[in-house]
């Protein structure tokens, strides 16, 4: 499956989303001698984040959860974070270098620093508690990926619905409040 790409800041670096950002400028300024700067440019895919942000401001049933394969300086460990009810909390954990986006059945992270990647799996627990209890488990290593997508549900539908994108079959939102 393709990935459906949420938000990156590979876009920092897209040399024609830049170019094309600063014809449009040029058009709207009706100044040929335009040039974006670094600073500009930077602020405008921060205000693209920001947009995700807002497009990505629902709730869902539950308690999301982040499973992480966390890089290290030292090495690679697994790790969880338990975000919160709103979608837009994924965005929370957050390195140098980010993407965020839907494999067709979950959405996962890819947090990238001078050291290593986290690769970070988002999925949602029935509850409070329910998501304290799955962290312990993931903290104590007694469950490991495979086990927590057994524990808990995919967060693709809400966002699918969002965005558009096929659910699948089996892949239903609940009721996004």
């Amino acid at each position: 499956m393709k990935k459906l790409i949420i938000w990156t800041s590979d876009t920092y670096l897209d040399d024609d989303a830049r170019e094309e950002y600063q014809q449009y400028q040029r058009e709207i300024l009706e100044n040929e001698e335009y040039c974006v700067t670094d600073h500009e440019w930077a602020e405008v895919v921060d205000g693209y984040l920001a947009d995700e942000r807002m497009n990505l401001d629902k709730e869902v049933e539950g308690v999301i959860i982040a499973f992480a394969d966390v890089g290290r300086w030292n090495g690679r460990r697994q790790g969880y974070r338990i975000l919160g009810s709103t979608i837009n909390d994924i965005f929370t954990i957050s390195e140098d270098n980010n993407e965020w986006y839907s494999d067709g059945n979950n959405i996962r992270g890819i947090l990238t620093h001078h050291d290593a990647s986290h690769y970070v799996l988002y999925r949602v627990a029935k509850d409070q508690e329910t998501a304290e209890r799955i962290a312990e488990q993931i903290y104590n290593r007694e469950i490991d990926e495979a086990g927590f997508r057994k524990r808990t549900r995919s967060l693709h539908p809400y966002v699918a619905e969002i965005y558009g994108w096929k659910a699948g079959r089996f892949n239903k939102a609940r009721k996004v409040v």
